[in-house]
């Protein structure tokens, strides 16, 4: 009898180890508040799109908000390099098809990316300069590319160098922070 009681023990242990890792799988994900640990504010949650003001413009942009993309890009026409004062400058036309508005500019070149087309041989000069963006209460200067988004969706596409220690994106999400622009129309 004490044979018996012992398998049966021993069932019951592996069965009741077995029980727990099942109920263990099928318990959702503790959710977690995400804490900036280089600052003592919790980071933003935003969505896949978002607006976004540019103060030099007084402009809202639709923006798409892009984890995989390490740079921001902004849809500019007309781009031409030049020279002032011996120090490289950039002549373009931001362009915003949302509210049919184009933003002639001049600005010095704060870097020049070359960019590899796929199925093309050589690279491609993107100039970048710094700009002042804004996502809801938040205004950062970064570099911004400026790119031919013409046949995109979204004029303006903000990466990870304006995300950084700033917000987490929810892609379930979308225009979650306020413009301060209340007369865009939004989608």
């Amino acid at each position: 009898m004490s044979l018996t009681k012992s398998k049966l023990n021993f069932v019951l242990v592996v069965f009741s180890s077995l029980f727990a890792l099942q109920v263990q799988a099928v318990d959702p994900p503790k959710v977690e508040r995400v804490i900036n640990d280089n600052a003592s504010h919790e980071k933003l949650v935003i969505g896949e799109a978002e607006y976004i003001d540019i103060p030099a413009l007084k402009a809202t942009f639709n923006a798409r908000i892009d984890t995989g993309a390490a740079t921001t890009s902004v849809f500019a026409a007309n781009i031409e390099e030049f020279e002032r004062d011996g120090k490289p400058w950039v002549r373009f036309t931001v362009m915003n098809p949302d509210q049919k508005k184009e933003y002639p500019l001049e600005r010095p070149v704060a870097r020049v990316a070359r960019i590899k087309k796929r199925g093309e041989d050589g690279f491609t000069r993107r100039p970048a300069v710094a700009a002042d963006l804004t996502l809801g209460k938040v205004t950062r200067q970064i570099t911004v590319n400026l790119a031919d988004r013409t046949g995109f969706e979204f004029p303006l596409l903000i990466g990870r160098d304006f995300l950084r220690g700033l917000a987490v994106v929810d892609v379930s999400k979308k225009y979650t922070q306020k413009s301060s622009d209340s007369a865009v129309e939004k989608p």
